[in-house]
């Protein structure tokens, strides 16, 4: 009986349930149609004003990967401002839970952008791990070129930022480790550069006059932009670009960056007794660097271990013919001749480092983590203790593996 009693009250609370949710879940709007999803932002300065653009996805019934995008923009006072415009002009609320990247035109970066990035962090509305590119085109155009998907996908930003989180010679950073290195006591960012260049593509079309007239080819051109990402990049300062660093410039660095795992390094002019004058492209995986200061006297010294796989991915002579050598050329010889290559890249890196003044390897925390009060005294004995960089030396050492 009490089973039957206790069966009884649960049914009817169920019915309650139903009876007051069911109404709600009829009625209400699906979130499709109040949300739109945005894949991409980007934020440009223009006549004093901030310009937010957004990308976002429209749902197309299709049974095969063909999404359709579309970009929308509005002006505001700041960041704010603009997305409150953009939902506006569309209707809906902005889905940025998940953009996966932010572009940053070239105007906007010649001022401090962290209180807008600041914004999109602290507001909630975004993750965290967004990637950051720069441009030196308009932030606006990137998007709408991104748009226009080709079969390839050869304009596919988040492919793009994925790249550039692994390779050597490219840089990536997001939103949260820009705002740890802005407030860091070493606020320092480094930021790769995406560019548009237009491609020309060549159609023909077969056409007669007449039946007595051979075929003719009439050739037509037609030009469309597409996203090229050269490996350059931009340091910035206290959020404020400082210096553009060029992709050979870029590839020093890389060798210090904790987070860059693969790429190529080539050792030209090499002989020994089966190479005379060869070219040795090693593809590079796995690759670490490690960081041990010493402080001696005024002088911050730093000892750099690098650590990486490689093996090898052709041999050509001084004529670019390909060699074929069975040998395992990976002799000691041949170590030392990739130990001093990156030695001399990572060398070029500090006297760029030292001729624009930035720290993009991070050496203030290095040092300062290991010898706080040295390193305090040792910046009181500058005229600048902004300038602790240019008494910097290396000592590096190189550990590879070969994986023939």
């Amino acid at each position: 009986m009490e089973k039957a009693i206790k069966y009884k009250i649960v049914a009817w609370i169920v019915a309650l349930f139903l009876l007051v949710l069911m109404p709600q879940g009829i009625y209400k709007q699906s979130q499709i149609q109040t949300t739109s999803i945005v894949s991409g932002i980007g934020i440009d300065k223009k006549d004093d004003k901030i310009e937010v653009s957004v990308q976002i996805l429209v749902p197309q019934p299709s049974s095969s990967y063909a999404p359709k995008q579309l970009v929308s923009s509005a002006m505001g006072e700041n960041i704010a401002k603009a997305i409150s415009a953009i939902e506006l002009k569309v209707g809906q609320e902005l889905g940025l839970a998940h953009c996966y990247i932010i572009i940053l035109g070239d105007e906007y970066v010649k001022e401090d952008i962290t209180s807008g990035l600041d914004y999109l962090l602290r507001s909630n509305i975004m993750g965290n791990n967004s990637a950051i590119l720069h441009t030196d085109k308009t932030a606006k155009e990137v998007l709408e070129t991104s748009s226009k998907l080709s079969e390839q996908d050869i304009n596919n930003l988040q492919n793009i930022a994925k790249f550039n989180q692994e390779h050597y010679d490219s840089s990536n950073t997001n939103l949260i480790n820009f705002m740890n290195d802005y407030l860091s006591p070493c606020p320092y960012s480094i930021m790769g550069t995406i560019t548009l260049e237009e491609q020309q593509n060549k159609e023909q079309n077969a056409s007669s006059s007449s039946e007595n007239s051979k075929p003719t080819q009439e050739n037509s051109q037609e030009s469309q932009k597409i996203l090229s990402n050269n490996g350059e990049a931009i340091v910035l300062k206290n959020g404020i670009k400082i210096a553009n660093l060029k992709r050979e410039e870029l590839g020093f660095f890389s060798w210090l960056d904790t987070k860059s795992q693969e790429g190529y390094i080539n050792i030209e002019n090499y002989s020994d007794e089966n190479l005379e004058n060869a070219t040795i492209t090693l593809k590079i995986n796995h690759e670490t660097a490690k960081f041990d200061p010493k402080l001696n006297l005024q002088t911050p010294i730093l000892d750099i271990k690098i650590s990486f796989e490689c093996f090898i991915e052709n041999i050509t002579d001084e004529n670019g013919k390909i060699i074929s050598v069975r040998e395992n050329i990976l002799t000691e010889n041949f170590k030392q001749k990739v130990t001093e290559k990156i030695t001399n890249e990572i060398n070029a890196a500090l006297e760029i480092s030292k001729q624009h003044k930035f720290d993009i390897i991070g050496a203030y925390t290095i040092f300062n983590n290991k010898f706080n009060a040295k390193w305090k005294n040792y910046l009181k004995t500058l005229e600048n203790s902004d300038d602790y960089i240019k008494n910097l030396l290396a000592n590096v050492s190189v550990s590879m593996q070969s994986k023939f």
